[in-house]
């Protein structure tokens, strides 16, 4: 909303794509060079792959095209026609491991699931995640790690596993994919339904009302959106923008989820999309 928002304000026709399947790297890649061959003004970009995106993008910047890669440390330097506009992987980090260490008291274990070998951005945050929660509370034992996928139920048949085998406090879930599988595991487990979940990125409000899930650190995709818009635009006219802007995450929890952070994340129904 934030990217149609800032589109509009600055004269732009947006359009919208992405493979119907999130792990479906070489359509995303082909999208891409489409939208290189149909000349568009400029792109914004969300990798889903790293290393296979880089030289795509590198090919579109070469032809002065711009370029805002959102949501990856994807590695090229930034230049003329080419900006990052990321969430806080660090803050993210930070928030999560300050909530499990309140949550747990400062004690317990946790299964860490979802890890993200894709992206360097993913492999960052759980890497900062472990970290800090050693310097927070070093009583907390991380006793089992999983990576992730793309695939819901193959993350809940991992989170499943572990409400039904493992000995944890709490469920970390590093994606979106991840904590969404860790809630379904959850309303289908039989037993160690005390089991708390942090998770990242997921967008389902009824958990964190229910309980089910005790927080989610959500990025605030509005404003990486808003201002991706307007650094394409910004480099189309030959202004010279910010090479890395980093945009806090927020802390979804059933105390904060009505707060003005929170709630003006969901206000798609309330949008002017017709005038887009």
């Amino acid at each position: 909303m934030g990217a149609a928002e800032a589109a509009h304000k600055e004269g732009l026709h947006l359009y919208w794509n992405a493979p119907a399947d999130d792990g479906d790297v070489e359509k995303q890649l082909s999208e891409f060079a489409s939208c290189v061959e149909r000349g568009y003004s400029g792109i914004v970009f969300a990798p889903d792959e790293t290393l296979a995106s880089r030289s795509i993008v590198l090919d579109a910047v070469s032809r002065k095209i711009p370029v805002a890669v959102v949501d990856d440390e994807f590695g090229p330097p930034a230049g003329p026609w080419l900006s990052y506009v990321s969430n806080d992987e660090s803050k993210g980090a930070r928030m999560a491991a300050e909530r499990l260490a309140t949550i747990l008291h400062g004690n317990g274990s946790v299964a860490i699931i979802g890890i993200n070998t894709r992206s360097v951005g993913g492999i960052a945050r759980e890497e900062r995640f472990e970290d800090i929660l050693a310097q927070i509370a070093p009583a907390i034992q991380i006793t089992y790690r999983s990576f992730g996928d793309t695939i819901v139920t193959h993350q809940q048949q991992v989170a499943q596993q572990i409400f039904d085998a493992e000995k944890v406090s709490a469920i970390v879930a590093m994606t979106g994919v991840a904590t969404r599988g860790a809630y379904y595991a959850k309303l289908a487990a039989k037993s160690r339904t005390d089991v708390l979940i942090v998770g990242f990125d997921q967008d389902l409000l009824i958990p964190i009302q229910s309980g089910e899930v005790d927080s989610v650190v959500v990025q605030d995709t509005r404003s990486i959106g808003q201002i991706a818009i307007e650094n394409l635009s910004a480099q189309r006219r030959g202004e010279k923008v910010k090479a890395v802007t980093l945009v806090s995450p927020i802390l979804l929890t059933r105390q904060t989820i009505n707060t003005p952070a929170i709630t003006r994340l969901w206000e798609f129904t309330q949008f002017a999309w017709e005038q887009q």
